[in-house]
């Protein structure tokens, strides 16, 4: 394959995992970051990395121009997501960019005023081949974060979930798929829901990081008052709190906790589970 890739979001959960995956087998990939000197201290000198700037146009051209196919990968909890990025897909479009994949959410189809939203229907619309993937929520928010913070000093974790299930997802498994997508026509028009192998409430889940690390970790279910305290604290403004919000909202409503086979019909093998993730990176919790 001689198509040339541009991975957005490079510095991320699955963006830093799809550019490694890619340059492992020998295709040209560029790294988009509004960081690039960041980027360059994660990945090896092979990689090209460019600045990615969705708030500044100039920076479109020497990212886009280049590329046959890229991944797109919205900020997280941002509610301008499609304000941000709806004229760099245009821009994409119109350079040549063929194929797109867009790292959305799981259930981002049924709320149709959701910028993940928006950003679907103009893939669907634009007439550009895409594929659009929906995680769950990343078992990799347990590390790193505030939640590795939690634990580490408090041995806890507080979120306002309820007593809800979840079907957490591998970050890894998402960046495989994602790299298939980028990969494989076959995948044009798709439509992935990505979750892992169980559903487990966060008791469960804390429960199993016990389990690991060999002490006790416990989840305390708070209000959403308490959480957009503590995210406003951090300096989260008041639109990514509103989305986290949203977010857990949709936790409690069940919506986050179907299992889908997608993982599998992609990429041929179950998907992670828990318990697995929690044994790799239980030095990150003691």
């Amino acid at each position: 394959m001689s198509e040339k890739i541009l991975v957005t979001g490079a510095t991320g959960k699955v963006g830093q995992q799809v550019v490694r995956g890619l340059v492992s087998q020998g295709l040209e990939v560029k790294a988009g970051t509004r960081n690039p000197e960041a980027a360059k201290e994660l990945f090896a000198d092979g990689v090209e990395v460019v600045e990615l700037d969705y708030n500044r146009a100039e920076t479109y051209d020497a990212a886009v121009q280049w590329a046959d196919r890229l991944l797109l990968t919205p900020p997280p909890f941002a509610p301008d997501a499609y304000d941000l990025l709806g004229s760099f897909v245009d821009w994409a479009v119109q350079s040549g960019t063929r194929h797109l994949v867009l790292l959305s959410a799981m259930g981002a189809e049924r709320v149709d005023h959701l910028a993940l939203r928006k950003l679907e229907r103009q893939l669907e619309e634009v007439g550009v081949d895409h594929t659009l993937l929906r995680p769950n929520l990343y078992m990799q928010n347990f590390a790193p974060g505030f939640l590795e913070e939690e634990i580490r000093r408090d041995s806890t974790v507080s979120l306002p979930a309820g007593d809800a299930e979840v079907s957490f997802v591998d970050s890894d498994d998402v960046a495989d798929v994602a790299i298939a997508a980028l990969l494989g026509d076959e995948h044009f028009g798709a439509a992935y829901t990505l979750t892992g192998p169980e559903t487990l409430t966060l008791a469960d889940a804390t429960e199993l990081l016990s389990q690991e690390v060999g002490r006790e970790i416990r989840y305390r279910a708070i209000g959403d008052d308490e959480f957009r305290a503590f995210l406003t604290e951090r300096g989260w403004s008041r639109g990514r709190v509103d989305t986290a919000l949203g977010l857990f909202a949709s936790i409690r409503d069940g919506w986050r906790a179907p299992v889908s086979g997608d993982v599998k019909a992609v990429l041929g093998r179950e998907a992670g589970g828990f318990q697995d993730y929690a044994r790799r990176n239980r030095v990150r919790w003691s």
